[in-house]
């Protein structure tokens, strides 16, 4: 995670005068590739041996970063994951400050895992996470001052890990899912449902699938779309048997949110990635389980993220 990559923006002036002539863009292709600009560092580690896993940030009125996500003691212990972490921070850079946790799994949850927060209207804020419920659907909580948070009976079809963006007059909701294979594999798949006004939401349709069978519950996790220069590019950590796959996001790009192809137009070492912009900069982020990334990126770790024009439209 700390590996440099160099820096394609080059000088300014540079780069006007010496701009490279753009060849046309083919079908599918992707104009942007985004690229780490510099180097994972870590900003936040949570109190004790905890961990954090799938996570999500978001800022408040007050200016405030809260990071919200999965948590547990051991170095990996997911079926104990039952409460979700909390700290906040005036900086994506820290210092963070860790607050109470904002939920404790309760009947009929079993865990909870991978939360995902957005502001659905101006001071009203929503929460969509996975407790492993026998029904298979997504838990909702929602707050108005993103302390405290309260159960909303407002179940969302479709898988764990979700991630929300609007589209147009739409929500979408991506979750991640798998298609069994028949011989204890399963192909990895991202789903997606769409809904007007959070409430009612449409059957999931898959959206993109690994083509390589994996674990009964598929290897993709995490994933999370960027609307960027009229495109979408999806990022989706690719978990596999290797450890070192563990730190697999790779992005897909696609003109169409609710289609992508399995042909990734570059891959970055991170874990349960996170896109988000600040005062017109792109950051990234990463996190895991400390048996698997190692005490000394145990927390969130951030990273400038770039984007290189590869082709004109």
């Amino acid at each position: 995670m700390d590996a440099d990559l160099p820096d394609s923006r080059g000088d300014a002036s540079e780069e006007s005068e010496h701009a490279p002539v753009l060849t046309s863009c083919g079908e599918g292709e992707a104009p942007w590739v985004p690229y780490l600009d510099g180097v994972f560092r870590r900003v936040y580690t949570p109190p004790g041996t905890r961990y954090l896993n799938d996570h999500t940030i978001v800022r408040g009125a007050d200016g405030l970063f809260h990071l919200y996500g999965i948590t547990e003691e051991s170095p990996v212990m997911p079926f104990d994951e039952r409460n979700l972490l909390h700290a906040v921070a005036s900086s994506l850079h820290g210092p963070w400050s860790p607050r109470p946790d904002i939920l404790r799994a309760e009947a009929p949850e079993n865990v909870l895992w991978a939360p995902f927060a957005f502001e659905r209207s101006p001071g009203q804020w929503t929460m969509y996470y996975w407790g492993q419920t026998s029904d298979q659907m997504i838990r909702r909580a929602d707050s108005v001052d993103l302390d405290r948070w309260t159960r909303v009976d407002s179940p969302v079809p479709g898988g764990r890990d979700p991630f929300v963006m609007r589209v147009g007059d739409h929500w979408f909701i991506y979750s991640v899912g798998a298609r069994p294979t028949g011989d204890g594999h399963s192909n990895g798949q991202i789903v997606l449902a769409t809904s007007t006004d959070l409430v009612h939401w449409s059957e999931p349709v898959t959206v993109v699938q690994d083509p390589d069978p994996s674990f009964i519950q598929g290897n993709l996790e995490s994933p999370t779309v960027v609307a960027w220069q009229r495109g979408y590019y999806l990022f989706v950590t690719r978990t596999g048997e290797d450890p070192i796959a563990y730190m697999k996001t790779f992005v897909l790009y696609s003109d169409d949110p609710t289609h992508f192809a399995w042909s990734p137009v570059t891959e970055i070492q991170a874990h349960a990635a996170e896109v988000l912009t600040h005062d017109g900069s792109w950051f990234i982020t990463s996190a895991g389980w400390t048996a698997n990334v190692g005490e000394r990126w145990r927390g969130l770790s951030l990273a400038r993220l770039g984007w290189t024009h590869r082709c004109a439209r």
